[in-house]
């Protein structure tokens, strides 16, 4: 279902025009591997005073560019959010031209290198922070990417769908600290799995050591803690149970000044 705008992108909006139809939405969005009853989607959106009639009528103009199945759910029928239609692919929004073509001027991938004119690649333009996550169309987050390379971070990305919610809250970070660090935050002391923290570490730019940038953070007197589970492969994990504010200026800065302090303190006392 990676076909499906997210209920917060400019392509819903574009879509859907009405809020609470667009709420309803979301409530399938979010459920969209179980069939709900209208019930339930009333309990989910918050029905208020519209009655049953009026709020099943809000669902049904979804039908128009949705995919939406119902099936039998305990004697009453359940909904589920399966794609979208061809009619309203046609309707979503595209970059225009030339922002297409300021994207592609550089006629390499950003991820592989290679070129149309060398390697018979076709180039995509691609969203460096996806729209699922709360990417914007802004030029500095998109990218040249052949079509294999494209497919496959779409696929990588996709697997972590059910940490959207949380990776939105960190993605748009500047910083590579503050990213780790507002995603440790958003699981709320829950443990993250370390290949999500590697992908939001590095989504802007490439971390090839994020593992120490989330260590640094215990500089700030953060309370990061790490485990490990064997399975088909080990794992790592990582969560924080508790965190301080962020520092005025550059993380990293302050984290070097910090342990700058440390090393002459520990000079002093030897």
């Amino acid at each position: 279902m990676d076909d499906l705008p997210h209920p917060d992108s400019k392509e819903l909006l574009a879509l859907v025009r009405g809020s609470a139809e667009r709420e309803i939405y979301r409530v399938l969005y979010e459920h969209q591997h179980e069939y709900l009853t209208m019930l339930e989607i009333r309990s989910l959106v918050g029905g208020g005073r519209e009655s049953h009639e009026q709020l099943g009528r809000r669902r049904r103009t979804l039908n128009k560019s949705f995919v939406i199945e119902q099936q039998s759910k305990q004697g009453e029928i359940g909904h589920r959010l399966m794609g979208m239609k061809e009619i309203a692919k046609s309707n979503v929004p595209a970059l225009n031209e030339k922002t297409r073509a300021l994207v592609l001027q550089p006629k390499r991938c950003a991820q592989c290198g290679r070129t149309p004119l060398e390697d018979g690649v076709k180039l995509q333009v691609d969203h460096i922070v996806p729209q699922e996550w709360g990417g914007t169309d802004d030029l500095e987050n998109l990218q040249p990417l052949c079509e294999e390379c494209n497919r496959g971070k779409k696929n990588l990305y996709s697997s972590y769908d059910q940490y959207a919610d949380k990776i939105r809250l960190a993605i748009n970070e500047e910083e590579a600290h503050k990213r780790i660090g507002e995603l440790l935050k958003a699981f709320n002391g829950e443990w993250v799995p370390s290949e999500i923290l590697g992908v939001v570490a590095s989504v802007k730019q490439y971390q090839e050591d994020w593992q120490k940038r989330t260590r640094e953070l215990r500089e700030l007197d953060w309370i990061i803690d790490t485990k490990k589970e064997r399975g088909g492969r080990v794992v790592s994990f990582y969560r924080a149970t508790h965190w301080e504010a962020w520092p005025p200026g550059p993380v990293a800065k302050e984290i070097r000044r910090r342990e700058r302090e440390k090393k002459a303190r520990k000079q002093q006392e030897s």
